[in-house]
């Protein structure tokens, strides 16, 4: 089965059946037939992982930044056994990825592929919340459209315009009052207050903004 982070509730789950694949990919919002992490140094198709029996392979997919198991970066389109012991990491080891197996009543083999971040963020639809960790953040309608749309775009530009024409659709069409400059600014203030240390919207002049995840260091 595979868990990610960043999808509705509690995270999208899909069990890696006989003789079935899963591609590991960044979030686009456009692929669904895609892994989706949420990590813009992460390719689109990223690497594949098969199950062939009770056997896990892993193969990188030509991705930028490379595949990792145990540390060791994967020839691309090269398929290589993983065990439960072994460690699958994206990225030069920013990104994990978990095996895990389990039975069901007729003993048939199970596998949960699961990203591994310290503190997973959940997007939660229908209550207009994020989970970061243990961390619960409740948002206005407005203020969650915001955060989707820079999530989805993470240390990416995204124009004023953009965000207008994302969170106020309403307002974007004929005859109808447009969303004004300080509405834009007043939202992303008061979206960036609520999202305290975990994420940051920055502003550059003539180019957007962006949100970038703030990293969390564990002292020595």
């Amino acid at each position: 089965m595979v868990d990610t982070a960043g999808q509705k509730g509690h995270g999208s789950f899909l069990y890696l059946e006989q003789g079935k694949s899963v591609i590991v990919g960044r979030h686009t919002g456009m692929d669904h037939a895609v892994l989706a992490i949420y990590n813009q140094l992460v390719s689109k198709q990223h690497c594949r992982i098969h199950r062939v029996h009770n056997e896990i392979y892993v193969e990188d997919l030509g991705s930028k930044n490379g595949t990792e198991l145990n540390g060791q970066r994967l020839v691309p389109y090269q398929k290589n056994l993983m065990t439960l012991e072994d460690e699958l990491t994206l990225v030069n080891g920013l990104v994990g990825l978990r095996l895990e197996v389990s039975n069901d009543l007729e003993e048939t083999r199970e596998y949960l592929i699961s990203e591994l971040l310290d503190r997973e963020v959940r997007l939660n639809d229908h209550l207009q919340s994020i989970m970061i960790g243990t961390d619960h953040i409740t948002l206005s309608k407005k203020e969650y459209q915001l955060f989707k749309l820079l999530h989805s775009r993470l240390d990416h530009f995204v124009t004023k315009e953009e965000i207008m024409h994302h969170v106020w659709p309403e307002r974007c069409m004929e005859n109808t009052e447009l969303v004004g400059i300080d509405e834009v600014n007043s939202l992303i203030y008061r979206t960036n207050k609520k999202l305290g240390a975990s994420f940051v919207i920055k502003s550059v002049y003539k180019k957007g903004v962006y949100m970038k995840r703030e990293e969390t260091h564990v002292a020595q």
